[in-house]
């Protein structure tokens, strides 16, 4: 038995107003003719006795976002398919006896998700639901009428007090009317308040492991299954601007504060980049673009090939660690810093900052070893007391002699002849 799942931009969700959901304010919104040909080229490659799970920004049996002609489209495909069991999902008042018997028509095993979320009538209004109790307790019955399965979604981590005790309030209500429970890990959507509430500070995503461990209780459980990540999590940011400047603000900036908890808590480096190589910032974005980088670059692309896929390079500035594949994502690509306008405090400040910025990155990907090709300044040494603090070793390839000889020549740059040949000759020994 084979598993498939159709993904259909189906538009914005009639509701469209749950604080944790950024799919239902998509407005963009397929043509007809558009989700007609989705469902034929999905369905062309089907084999009879399949799983077919259908999701969108909504609902399913919404007219506005799955058109009849569509829907009874999706009828007729799955019963000349032999489709054997059919997964959608849909709000309550869209859940009506007649559009259920015709889904039945295709004789497959008809499950319908409904996002419970939670078993509180108070936490669904604080959460902007749209929904109560009630209204899932007569959909499920409804369902259930008609020989349906019923499947609920209930969300792990809301922002709300006491957030584990209603999880499991949720979790045994849902269990009397659900035949199968996802446990959601909540992630913030770019489009949705609960990101709004991250950058804030009001609230924090839990990670993998904390997830697993909360539900780790339910893990005997065949009724119940987690997610632990309903979509590639990744900072995307709405409100977006250059940020220029010097000082605290542009240093712990919240946008540079949960791209910094992604990074330690969620983001787990490429398999086979055991080494990291920590490399200065540039003024120019993004760095690779740079002249600074475009000549590490060069170097380091001459390496044998096995060695150069093993290094990962990660940038140190005042956003925090920036590792190489994030360089073109915002802020990464729209901040500057202007060194000359540091004082004493905002450089004591930078490496205080910074410092625990890379222990929490180096605690949470263990990196078999450690370099950078840094001047001797404050990212080198909030480098060298985290690696201090940790008992790690690490190795400068810019070599103290030759920096304090770029100082009294007056260079400032890390690419100049001296320290480009110091580069050339060390990285041979990662």
């Amino acid at each position: 038995m084979g598993m498939a799942t159709l993904i259909l931009n189906s538009g914005r969700c009639s509701w469209g107003k749950c604080i944790f959901c950024g799919y239902g304010k998509i407005y963009k919104k397929r043509t007809r003719n558009g989700l007609m040909a989705i469902l034929d080229d999905f369905f062309a490659n089907l084999k009879g006795d399949s799983v077919v799970k259908i999701f969108g920004s909504g609902s399913f049996f919404d007219e506005k976002q799955i058109p009849k002609e569509i829907f009874e489209g999706i009828v007729k495909k799955c019963t000349e398919g032999k489709i054997s069991e059919i997964y959608v999902e849909s709000r309550p008042e869209f859940i009506t006896k007649e559009k259920i018997l015709k889904l039945k028509e295709t004789d497959a095993e008809i499950n319908i998700a409904i996002g419970l979320e939670s078993a509180s009538d108070i936490i669904l209004k604080t959460i902007n639901k749209g929904l109560k109790i009630k209204d899932f307790e007569n959909a499920a019955n409804l369902i259930h009428s008609l020989n349906c399965m019923v499947r609920a979604y209930l969300i792990v981590n809301l922002p709300v007090k006491n957030w584990k005790r209603e999880l499991e309030k949720s979790v045994k209500f849902a269990l009397n009317y659900a035949d199968s429970i996802v446990l959601i890990n909540l992630l913030p959507h770019e489009n949705s308040e609960i990101f709004d509430l991250w950058i804030k500070g009001e609230w924090k995503f839990l990670s993998k492991e904390e997830f697993f461990d909360i539900t780790s209780k339910w893990k005997g459980n065949p009724k119940i299954e987690p997610d632990v990540e309903t979509f590639k999590f990744i900072p995307r940011f709405r409100d977006i601007k250059i940020l220029d400047g010097v000082g605290e603000e542009f240093l712990t900036h919240p946008y540079f504060e949960v791209w910094q908890d992604y990074l330690q808590r969620w983001y787990k480096k490429p398999a086979g980049k055991d080494v990291i190589l920590f490399l200065p910032c540039s003024a120019k974005k993004p760095y690779s673009k740079s002249e600074t980088h475009k000549k590490i670059l060069d170097i380091l692309r001459r390496l044998e090939e096995g060695k150069y896929v093993a290094i990962h390079q990660v940038m140190i500035s005042n956003p925090g660690v920036i590792p190489r594949e994030f360089e073109n994502f915002y802020p990464f690509n729209a901040y500057n810093w202007d060194e000359k306008l540091e004082n004493e405090f905002i450089k004591k400040r930078y490496i205080e900052v910074t410092k625990e910025r890379i222990k929490m990155y180096l605690q949470s990907q263990k990196y078999k070893e450690i370099f950078c090709f840094l001047k001797y300044t404050e990212s080198y040494g909030a480098l060298r007391l985290t690696c201090e603090e940790l008992h790690l070793n690490f190795k400068n390839l810019l070599g103290k002699g030759t920096y304090e000889k770029m100082k009294s020549e007056g260079k400032t740059s890390v690419v100049c002849e001296d320290a480009l040949n110091d580069l050339k000759e060390r990285i041979v020994t990662i």
